[in-house]
């Protein structure tokens, strides 16, 4: 074997062959954003937010560090300001993990009587005209248990709602696809700089024109629906699995569902038809309703009357 092939390629190493090196920036700061949009230009103004909790369960555990950005996004979908970036500590009122404070690095003195006023989260996401997170699915639940109550603010999430393998990403976790657009992370799982991660992904610019940013706000406007399996008999619980839904295991929803969005609602219907032999109950899914805890569903949703064309 020739010895040469095993060279580590390195960064910087002018002698790489072409193709076979990538140079990382990292992750602008506060400093390196506007803080204001021009003047006459048109933008929506969105929360990007990122959530660090002692624990995964929202029945039983809390925020202990939340950050919220306050951007202005154009027309384009390019973050063109960092209006704000807020950030608050909570005291859980028990002591943190081992493996918590590993992960954060924040320990029992740094949070102990802190707090973040819910009514003040509430009126930064009502003054916004949208909220996103990379993981929706996990933060929002968090979000509003500490608001205590819903926010009907409409909701976007990075993971969920841009089409990374149309965009010529491999999906992953968040510094993950950060590398892949070209940056990393000084530092990770505190929720600033999560944050300022988040928006440094959003604003990237993918392969067909578009940004991050811009593709999930599409989804975010766009309609999409929630297909709960309940005419299906048990026995069809494995082919849901395999097919991508969830199961809501709160007392009043018992149910295995997914989140339908408008390019998948044909296949998805027909999926289902031909597979469980019912029609599945579709309920219509506004993006304010999006990725909340499943306890806080409607307990009798109304019924869709599904277009033809969707079918």
């Amino acid at each position: 074997m020739n010895s040469s092939n095993l060279t580590p390629t390195i960064a910087g190493d002018n002698n790489a062959p072409s193709g076979q090196q990538r140079i990382l920036q990292a992750v602008r700061d506060r400093n390196g954003w506007p803080r204001r949009a021009r003047e006459g230009e048109k933008y929506r103004r969105i929360c990007v937010l990122d959530t660090e909790t002692n624990g995964l369960n929202v029945s039983r555990h809390q925020i202990i560090e939340l950050c919220g950005a306050v951007v202005a996004v154009n027309e384009a979908g390019r973050v063109v300001a960092v209006e704000c970036v807020m950030t608050g500590l909570v005291d859980p009122g028990q002591p943190l993990s081992r493996e918590i404070s590993e992960l954060t690095g924040l320990q029992d003195a740094d949070v102990a009587g802190r707090s973040i006023c819910g009514e003040q989260l509430a009126a930064l996401l009502e003054h916004c005209g949208g909220a996103v997170a990379f993981n929706s699915q996990f933060d929002r639940p968090f979000v509003e248990k500490h608001i205590g109550r819903h926010v009907p603010v409409k909701w976007g999430c990075a993971m969920a709602d841009a089409p990374w393998r149309k965009c010529g990403f491999e999906p992953g976790p968040q510094g993950f696809l950060l590398n892949q657009a070209g940056y990393f992370m000084p530092s990770a799982h505190r929720a600033k700089d999560d944050v300022l991660a988040l928006v440094e992904l959003l604003d990237h610019v993918c392969k067909d024109g578009q940004s991050v940013m811009a593709k999930v706000l599409v989804a975010m406007d766009a309609p999409a629906w929630r297909f709960e399996a309940s005419t299906a008999a048990y026995g069809f619980k494995d082919d849901l699995r395999d097919r991508r839904y969830r199961f809501a295991g709160e007392r009043t929803h018992k149910v295995w569902h997914k989140h339908v969005r408008p390019m998948e609602f044909r296949e998805e219907y027909r999926w289902y038809k031909q597979t469980i032999g019912k029609r599945p109950v579709i309920v219509p899914l506004p993006a304010s309703e999006r990725y909340r805890a499943n306890e806080t569903w409607v307990p009798k949703p109304p019924k869709v009357s599904v277009p033809d064309w969707l079918k």
